[in-house]
């Protein structure tokens, strides 16, 4: 095993009512998703984020949608030491449709129906972050292979 950890990032996918979040791992594969309400979102941020500098997310990523700046206000107000950062996070919900549904193929009866025809039984705002994530990583060029 690497003595180096894996350098990531905490990418967010902001909304009005819930928040999508992503441990994106700089080779594009991904830790830990979830969803909170954006009034738990501060323990969300001081769980993944006020650990050990070795430990911690090398940027959060937010998206640049709905709540940016609410969100962004409050990790702003946790005074975390952690650079942040804003990404495009246009069509992000509708591919994260589809990559829910490659992560979860429909089964039994719903395998008939088209894909574009069906609705997640879930919000899917992590599948939104972790994409948020992994564009960031591909446009910043930080993309590092998988060791």
């Amino acid at each position: 095993m690497s003595d180096n950890p894996k350098k990531w990032i905490l990418a967010i996918d902001p909304g009005s009512d819930k928040v999508g979040f992503a441990v994106v791992n700089y080779d594009l594969s991904h830790g830990e998703m979830g969803i909170v309400y954006l009034a738990e979102l501060h323990r969300m941020f001081k769980r993944l984020c006020v650990v050990p500098a070795e430990a911690a997310p090398q940027a959060v990523v937010i998206g640049n949608g709905t709540a940016a700046a609410i969100v962004c206000r409050l990790y702003n107000s946790l005074e975390l030491e952690l650079p942040v950062r804003f990404a495009e996070e246009k069509n992000t919900t509708y591919k994260a449709r589809a990559r829910y549904f490659a992560d979860n193929p429909p089964t039994g009866f719903w395998r008939l129906v088209p894909i574009g025809m069906q609705v997640p039984p879930r919000p899917v705002d992590d599948y939104a972050a972790c994409l948020i994530g992994e564009k960031y990583l591909v446009e910043q060029k930080l993309v590092e292979p998988a060791q």
